[in-house]
């Protein structure tokens, strides 16, 4: 709609709170439309920081830092197994998962395993028979084997000191946990800076290959075998509003030649899907053609016939509230803490 004024017409006064009106309208209209246009850019989420740029690896370093300086909190973990002998095979026992909740309070580290309970420190451990603390090494109540627990602070240490080149951010996404606003970044690590940390046991070793199995014949009893290729994504899951580290999933693919060579019997079959789904994640079926997609800071990538896979998963929460269990002077004195 045009508005025509004619100075001549209107009284002076009249004119005067005219142009006034229409100024202020103009102006709320001009208000109006700029809070219209930046409504969407607040639903946008975290502003992430790039890929391979140094404002990255201080995002990681930072988390790192803080869960570090907290030096207590709960956990929860998940290892999932995905043996490429059992794969090929095509046998049930392909993927195995593990499920363990515990806590740490600086070098004090307490679990729980399928209802068996253990705590450890100082190299030492005690599991809980029959309602009584009991020294043991590497057996829980009813003597089955412990399982790998999760020591968050050695972990953190042992990341931290990784090469500077090898802690570089391949991948950075948004994303949610448990309805919260996170950043996903991820690291690789490949050739000697995986084997390294892999052999630094912060986090459970790919099972089912040979590098355990001692070999009879053509290289001779008790020969020392080839070292696997590894291929190590670590993603770390930082809350975008607090800063702290909620999660950090670790996948390491390992090849081992001979594993694809190894035939047992029936027919082949995947296993490994389903690990670690939470209430926002839907399973999709893997794309093998084009560019290597990315989901929850993980390339898709099918594992290849020769290779076995380890998913580890670690949930942290209570950062620095966490309680430890009540132990009595006699089970300090043997763990030596205080």
């Amino acid at each position: 709609m045009r508005v025509v004024v004619c100075p001549a017409c209107v009284p002076q006064d009249s004119l005067s709170l005219m142009l006034r009106f229409l100024s202020s309208s103009v102006v709320c209209s001009a208000l109006a439309f700029a809070q219209v246009a930046t409504t969407p850019a607040a639903d946008q989420g975290p502003v992430l920081p790039g890929a391979n740029s140094d404002e990255a690896r201080a995002f990681v370093a930072k988390a790192l830092d803080k869960t570090a300086a907290y030096a207590r909190g709960n956990f929860t973990t998940l290892e999932g197994q995905d043996s490429a002998m059992f794969r090929n095979a095509g046998l049930p026992i392909g993927a195995q998962e593990v499920e363990i909740s515990g806590g740490w309070d600086r070098s004090l580290v307490w679990a729980e395993s399928d209802g068996r309970d253990y705590v450890t420190a100082n190299g030492r451990m005690l599991a809980k028979v029959e309602n009584e603390w009991r020294l043991r090494r590497g057996k829980l109540a009813g003597g089955i084997a412990a399982p790998f627990t999760l020591d968050p602070d050695y972990l953190i240490a042992a990341i931290k000191q990784l090469p500077k080149a090898s802690s570089n951010v391949v991948h950075v996404e948004a994303g949610k946990l448990r309805g919260k606003a996170m950043v996903l970044l991820t690291i690789k690590l490949d050739d000697e800076v995986a084997l390294e940390f892999s052999d630094c046991g912060a986090v459970p070793d790919v099972g089912g290959g040979l590098g355990g199995i001692m070999m009879i014949g053509g290289m001779g009893m008790g020969m020392e075998p080839p070292r696997p290729e590894l291929e190590t994504y670590v993603v770390f899951y930082i809350d975008s509003e607090s800063g702290d580290l909620a999660r950090m999933t670790v996948k390491t693919y390992s090849t081992e030649e001979m594993m694809g060579q190894i035939q047992i019997g029936g027919a082949g079959g995947g296993f490994g899907g389903g690990f670690g789904r939470d209430e926002e994640e839907e399973e999709e079926e893997e794309d093998q053609t084009g560019p290597v997609k990315w989901k929850r800071g993980l390339p898709r990538i099918k594992p290849a016939k020769d290779q076995s896979v380890m998913t580890f998963r670690a949930d942290f929460k209570k950062l620095g509230l966490a309680e430890a269990p009540k132990l009595d002077e006699r089970s300090k004195a043997l763990l030596r803490v205080r």
